[in-house]
């Protein structure tokens, strides 16, 4: 009977722990199992009170504290002072600007109501013109060229005006004007002195340094040398040769005068060959002198002394050659 007892009592504690593995078994896997996700409420919607728990009445908002009409005034004053302030740069330099915009106008309106005094007050007429140098022009050439007489105001023209007015003359190489108040003028001119007339499709001027200075009109001087045979368009598009020539022809007539010449034998041709260079023709006969190429003193020294041996036999030469390049010591003349 215990044996029995025994036994039955292990078949029940084993039953026992079967059923508490089985439990433990079951709990675990339902705690493996992840749990589901609670349903999620939206956040603008109210969700209602849960059951057990009271809603407390919504408190209503605390009022305003009130601003006082003064306090208002104070804000303002403020603000509208922080403005201004940021204002006050910009501003000043705004009213300086006007002001010496302002200055300015006034000075540029007294100046033009001076200036207009100036220009039609008798005190500042013109009551005396010194000149000095003119001996081609008359007074009355010059006034009208520098635009100034007696009589009209001295403001009406400037030196450099009147300057440059008179400089625009042919006639007139240099010029100096000044004025001196109240009312006197002082002007020195250096006229053009024409050397000779040179000849391309029309007759012009050339002065005693080599320039051409104005055409040939009625009235010009007439007994000068004529200078001949250049090109036209050659004249005037090579520079190299025109200062050549012109230059060559006014040394040619300084040496002429250095060697006694000028009067006794008056020039009344240069011809400029194909090769550049001279041929004269002298004298009321025209006798025909080849000078050949610069220089020339030397060659017109010996002309010279050609010229005084065949006045003392009464005899004229027809040509007087000085152009031998190989002996150029030697003179080869042709009597009438």
């Amino acid at each position: 009977m215990k044996i029995a007892q025994r036994r039955d009592d292990r078949e029940a504690h084993r039953s026992v722990d079967g059923q508490s593995d089985a439990r433990e078994k079951s709990g675990a896997r339902r705690i493996a199992r992840p749990a589901a996700p609670a349903p999620s409420t939206p956040r603008n919607r109210r969700t209602a009170p849960r059951e057990g728990t009271t809603s407390s009445p919504s408190l209503p908002a605390p009022a305003a504290p009130r601003v006082s009409m003064k306090q208002r005034f104070t804000g303002l004053r403020t603000k509208l002072g922080a403005r201004l302030e940021r204002l006050r740069k910009p501003a000043t330099i705004l009213f300086r600007i006007i002001v010496v915009a302002l200055a300015i106008v006034a000075a540029v309106a007294l100046f033009r109501v001076v200036e207009q005094h100036v220009r039609t007050s008798p005190a500042f007429a013109t009551s005396e013109i010194e000149l000095e140098g003119a001996s081609r022009l008359t007074r009355a050439d010059v006034e009208a060229a520098a635009g100034i007489a007696v009589g009209r105001n001295v403001f009406e023209r400037s030196p450099d005006e009147a300057r440059a007015a008179l400089l625009a003359h042919p006639w007139i190489a240099e010029a100096e004007v000044r004025r001196r108040l109240p009312g006197r003028w002082s002007i020195a001119i250096r006229e053009r002195s024409a050397a000779a007339i040179l000849m391309l499709e029309e007759a012009w001027l050339v002065d005693a340094e080599g320039a051409v200075f104005k055409r040939a009109e009625a009235g010009d001087p007439i007994d000068l040398p004529v200078i001949t045979g250049i090109e036209r368009e050659r004249f005037t598009t090579d520079r190299a040769f025109r200062t050549r020539v012109l230059l060559g022809i006014v040394a040619l007539l300084s040496d002429w005068r250095a060697a006694g010449l000028w009067r006794r034998e008056p020039i009344g041709e240069i011809h400029v060959e194909p090769d550049d260079a001279l041929t004269l023709r002298i004298g009321d006969d025209a006798t025909e002198v080849r000078l050949g190429h610069g220089p020339y003193r030397a060659k017109l020294d010996r002309l010279r002394r050609v010229l005084d041996e065949l006045g003392q036999r009464q005899a004229r030469p027809a040509y007087v050659y000085l152009d031998n390049v190989r002996r150029p010591d030697r003179v080869t003349v042709r009597v009438r």
